[in-house]
């Protein structure tokens, strides 16, 4: 007789290497060596039955065993895979205490915010590394579906229990979890820092798939070829969808080939399901279809008060479904259970559901839910929001909401913040709801999340305005131009807005509260000072914020240390000054102060970056990532990594920088967080000759740094804008990219960044020659960096190597190029350190010395071969072949001097001599000699012989000056 009947692979095929790595693995935790193996996968790949293998092989070895599920419905709920563990355990004798311990765990684990979230971490994953006196097993499904919190004990478990019997096997589907998504970055930390091993589960090969269809028709015989062939072209070798679309056919079709392809066979997972479902009896799609919305495992009493039916109703209809694979049962705590075989199952019933009859079961589902085992008021938000009912969605979502921050849960609170918005029922007071967008606003700060921010902040100071509180809504002023701060936007704009909430102060009752919103104005006050590179402004503003807040009682100053210590380096104390915030930075990590340590780091490395004190910022870097990934503080990381990806360019590890910027610059959040990536990527662009990409990334970085006015956001695209140009053989551009951002920082208190544009600027004036030029330029930025004579000296040196040897001072010109190459490679900055060596063997062959300058070419070209820096390599090649031939590199105004080829451009221009003479600050009578001279060199009676000897001089480059 023909039937439709469920039909599943008895043995677990193609998984052979796996199993084979799970003995492995099971065996070293029951020695004592613990392990976390990640299994990733597609949707119907098979994990859960790798994760039932392992169990099983664990089980034979006496391990204890538990497990933790997740429903998509999950994410939202902090330490939801946590909590779903400790349930098991309290069904296993041997970890039934661990089991109610964790689930007594509550957040305010004391410290500030990101210290309490990182303590609670720290302690669940402490009590269960040290519960275990045996070997153990701790399973954690799905785990795309997982929060935040749950992923940081899983990471901490991984890393506390290395030398504990405990083996940690997690699941996922890998395509699920979304580039740039909490889940990605958690796995790549993991997998990097060799804390976990991921093995993947691939689709079935067409041999294995013939054997599952073999074991499931179980007919004694091999399936058919012509089965297979079509099964494994409609099923691409995914397990689940094997199973389900024989199932779907009757006895006669999955056994005929010819039929099988006549047939029509469901193409998708979810059609193969309906086309078994749509053969069920009434009855059984109907409770089918309810306990797909309710979404959880879940008992038959709320099954049946969902239904509004009696319990002894369902027996059958579930008994069918059992029978069917739709759904399994098991025992838990005493009570029966039941839940779908597959997420995918479920999702294909619930899209069937009619919207009326949705909505009808949504609304009972949120009113049942808390009889479910582990269901919060976060599951009831979701099933209240799609039954419409907008006031118990929204008291739901808040409630869960303001849990998930207490936790320090913060992409679940955002999350939950944002359905309680979307859920806000008519009539609600403006005090709460003031209160509602202030909580959204700190939610939407957590995760980096501009604009939301911005919406949010605006709406809870309209609120509270309503409600009569100004000084909250003041404080919503600051919020927006912190806000503004991250996204880069105008540093006027960011004044405009402090001073409206100074104002608003101004005429309220002295009280402590309002001493402390008048610190945080003056704290971002001074930060945008120090933006604007207005250093004295800016320590007075931190000053001021010290009084208040000792005015307020409040004594801790860690955060106004650190400012202050950043001010002094930018004034030129760059020891002390880094060496005061990395010790800051270091002690309120001890104190659990983490917001202040993590963004202490974070400071100290850009800061030490922008004064090029880079074994300094390697140290805040390094530490600093490693505490922003401990303590998930994304902001932070984001920015360190783009700090990062810079400090690797100057060390020359330029497919590094490449690797982490880009990951950077697919990150969401502020635009503060990617300007850095973008010009990493540009300096290794420029470096690698591709003018175009080097081009749009850098003006790129610029349109967001310019308009925000901020020297040290603009000044490293301008810089690179310049290499670019001159890699691009346009110097004259290069030079007013060098001009303009000596306009910028003049009046500013910046210098250390105007550092790289000496030797730029020199070059960028040979090349166009105007040699006249690079020495005036020369004498005005040495002028502007006498402060910073120390740091600059390098780049001085290699400037005046430059300028001596394209006058032909080659003795000159050698000295202070080998002391260049010396202190560039002292500051590790492996651009100019190589372009240093390049015009030192320049030199060299101006000087007759071709066996030394060829020793320096090939040390450079090997080196340059290995960046694939094509404008070094291109310019090495030149001075090679000129060493080969034994010639000498000439300027192209030889035989004049650098002066007369200044008179002669000007000739050429159509100028008089008194016009020139005004031009060069020559008197009349000295152009005159001038010009004789330049007459009598080139053999020329007149000064129209001059113009046309100008105009025809061959476009290659001075000697050390590239193209």
């Amino acid at each position: 007789m023909s039937q439709v009947r469920p039909l599943l692979s008895p043995l677990l095929v193609g998984r052979d290497e796996l199993l084979a790595l799970a003995d492995r693995r099971v065996a070293e935790a029951a020695a004592g060596r613990g392990h976390l193996l990640l299994l990733a996968g597609q949707a119907g790949i098979g994990k859960s039955r790798m994760v039932a293998a392992v169990r099983r092989k664990a089980v034979a070895a006496g391990f204890a065993v538990a497990q933790g599920d997740l429903a998509p419905a999950d994410h939202l709920l902090p330490l939801a895979s946590i909590l779903d563990l400790a349930r098991t355990m309290r069904g296993t004798t041997t970890l039934e205490s661990l089991g109610e311990e964790l689930l007594a765990l509550r957040g305010g684990k004391g410290g500030d915010s990101l210290g309490s979230r990182r303590e609670l971490v720290r302690e669940i994953a402490d009590r269960v590394v040290n519960a275990i006196d045996r070997p153990t097993l701790l399973v954690f499904e799905d785990l795309q579906w997982a929060d935040e919190l749950s992923l940081e004990v899983v990471g901490e478990l991984a890393r506390l229990g290395r030398d504990r019997p405990l083996l940690l096997l997690g699941a996922y589907r890998l395509d699920e979890l979304p580039v740039a998504s909490i889940h990605r970055a958690w796995r790549s930390r993991l997998l990097s820092q060799r804390l976990a091993e991921e093995a993947k589960l691939e689709p079935l090969t067409h041999d294995q798939t013939a054997l599952v269809v073999t074991l499931i028709l179980a007919t004694g015989l091999p399936a058919p070829r012509e089965v297979v062939n079509a099964v494994y072209e409609r099923t691409d070798g995914i397990p689940l969808h094997i199973e389900e679309l024989l199932a779907a056919l009757d006895d006669e079709a999955r056994t005929d080939g010819r039929a099988i392809r006549a047939a029509h066979v469901p193409d998708t997972i979810e059609d193969a399901v309906l086309a078994r479902f749509a053969r069920l009896s009434d009855e059984a799609r109907v409770i089918a279809r309810a306990g797909a919305v309710i979404g959880r495992c879940f008992v038959p009493e709320v099954l049946a008060g969902c239904l509004d039916r009696p319990v002894a109703d369902l027996d059958g209809p579930l008994a069918e479904l059992v029978e069917q694979s739709f759904l399994y049962p098991f025992d838990f705590l005493d009570r029966g259970f039941y839940d779908f075989r597959h997420q995918l199952l479920r999702d294909a019933l619930y899209a069937t559901v009619p919207p009326t009859e949705l909505r009808r079961l949504h609304a009972r589902a949120g009113e049942f839910g808390s009889h479910l085992v582990g269901a919060t008021e976060i599951h009831a938000s979701v099933h209240f929001e799609r039954a419409g009912l907008r006031a118990q969605a929204y008291r739901a979502a808040l409630s869960g909401a303001r849990a998930a921050s207490e936790m320090v849960s913060r992409r679940e609170a955002f999350e939950l913040y944002a359905r309680a918005a979307a859920n806000v029922p008519d009539g609600m007071p403006a005090e709460e709801l003031a209160v509602l967008y202030e909580g959204y606003c700190e939610a939407a700060f957590a995760v980096d999340d501009v604009p939301t921010i911005e919406h949010t902040a605006a709406l809870a100071r309209r609120y509270y305005l309503e409600a009569g509180r100004p000084l909250e809504a003041a404080g919503m002023l600051v919020n927006l131009a912190a806000n503004a701060r991250r996204d880069v936007r105008p540093v006027a704009e960011r004044r405009e807005l402090i001073a409206a909430a100074d104002a608003e102060l101004a005429d309220l009752p002295e009280t402590r509260e309002l001493l402390l919103v008048r610190a945080d104005l003056r704290s971002m006050q001074g930060m945008i000072e120090l933006d604007a590179g207005h250093h004295a402004e800016a320590s007075k503003r931190f000053g001021e914020e010290g009084s208040l807040r000792l005015a307020a009682g409040e004594t801790d100053t860690t955060d106004i240390d650190y400012a202050i210590a950043l001010v002094g380096v930018f004034e030129g104390a760059v020891a002390g000054g880094l060496e005061t915030m990395l010790a800051i930075a270091r002690r309120a990590r001890g104190l659990r102060q983490e917001s202040t340590g993590v963004t202490a780091y974070r400071t100290a490395a850009a800061a030490a970056v922008r004064v090029m004190a880079y074994p300094e910022a390697e140290l805040g870097v390094r530490e600093g990532i490693r505490y922003a990934d401990e303590i998930e503080q994304s902001y932070c990381r984001h920015v360190m990594a783009a700090t990062s990806a810079i400090l690797a360019w100057a060390a020359g590890r330029w497919d590094e920088a490449v690797d982490i910027a880009g990951i950077e610059l697919v990150e969401h959040g502020s635009k503060r967080g990617t300007l850095g990536s973008r010009d990493a990527l540009g300096f290794v662009a420029f470096g690698r000759g591709d003018v175009g990409r080097a081009r749009a990334l850098l003006e790129e970085s610029l349109g967001y740094g310019r308009p925000a006015g901020e020297v040290d956001l603009i000044l490293p695209a301008m810089w690179g804008l310049a290499e670019t140009a001159l890699v691009a053989d346009e110097p004259e551009l290069a030079l007013r990219w060098c001009s303009d951002a000596v306009e910028l920082a003049e009046p500013t208190g910046e210098r250390a960044l105007l550092v790289p544009f000496v030797v730029t600027g020199v070059r960028a004036a040979l090349a166009a020659r105007r040699p006249e030029a690079a020495e005036r330029w020369l004498v005005r930025v040495t002028a502007l960096l006498a402060r910073w004579t120390a740091l600059a000296q390098p780049a001085l040196d290699h400037a005046e190597g430059l300028l001596r040897t394209s006058t032909g001072s080659t003795v000159a010109a050698r000295t202070a190029l080998q002391a260049a190459v010396r202190g560039w490679d002292a500051r590790g900055r492996t651009w100019e350190g190589l372009w240093a060596r390049t015009d030192l063997a320049a030199a060299l062959l101006r000087a007759n010395r071709e066996a030394e300058a060829v020793a320096v070419l090939r040390e450079v070209r090997v080196r340059a071969e290995a960046l694939a820096a094509e404008p070094l390599v291109r310019r090495v090649d030149e001075l090679l072949a000129i060493a080969r031939s034994r010639g000498a590199e000439e300027e192209p105004w030889r035989p004049l001097t650098a002066r007369e080829f200044e008179v002669a451009r000007l000739v050429a221009d159509g100028l008089t001599n008194g016009a020139i003479g005004e031009a060069l600050g020559l008197s009349p009578r000295t152009v005159g000699a001038h010009i004789e001279h330049i007459l009598a060199k080139l053999t020329f009676t007149r000064r129209a012989e001059i113009a046309a000897w100008v105009a025809g001089m061959p476009t290659s480059s001075p000697a050390g000056v590239r193209a």
